[in-house]
């Protein structure tokens, strides 16, 4: 609970506003928290429609040739729904961190407001997870052609 700030005639207002820092911090964090849902959100979207495309896998010619390789229908389908997965379950497990991470340094800001600058670098470490999952399915599909 903030400290109450007493007027002239030593009637108490209401609680103080939060200063410049606490604010930015709470747009960034607020900012890491919308584009994990966001990327999260396209990703599943993009593995519910892989899933629901598995079905007319054989209407699709038998093989592609990719650079010397031969991948079946099966091996591609597999591998955009593990590029799917990758970047859906990338960017949960980042929203689900920057969540918990983030309601802790607003926790940290609220005592002292000086760790503003560090709580952000540990929310942006969170935000890495999604970064890497997102990584991982540029190589999958890179392999696939």
């Amino acid at each position: 609970m903030r400290p109450l700030t007493p007027t002239a005639a030593g009637a108490e207002t209401g609680p103080q506003p939060p200063d410049a820092a606490a604010r930015r911090m709470r747009r960034a964090i607020r900012f890491f928290i919308i584009t994990n849902v966001s990327l999260a959100a396209a990703a599943t979207a993009v593995l519910v429609l892989a899933l629901a495309g598995a079905g007319f896998a054989a209407d699709a010619p038998a093989t592609q040739h990719t650079g010397g390789l031969v991948l079946s229908d099966t091996v591609v389908m597999w591998g955009f729904i593990a590029a799917a997965l990758s970047t859906a379950l990338g960017a949960w497990g980042a929203a689900y961190a920057v969540g918990h991470v983030g309601a802790a340094a607003l926790g940290a800001m609220g005592e002292r407001p000086e760790v503003a600058g560090r709580a952000l670098i540990f929310v942006g470490l969170a935000e890495g997870i999604a970064i890497y999952g997102l990584i991982i399915s540029i190589m999958i599909l890179g392999r696939l052609g």
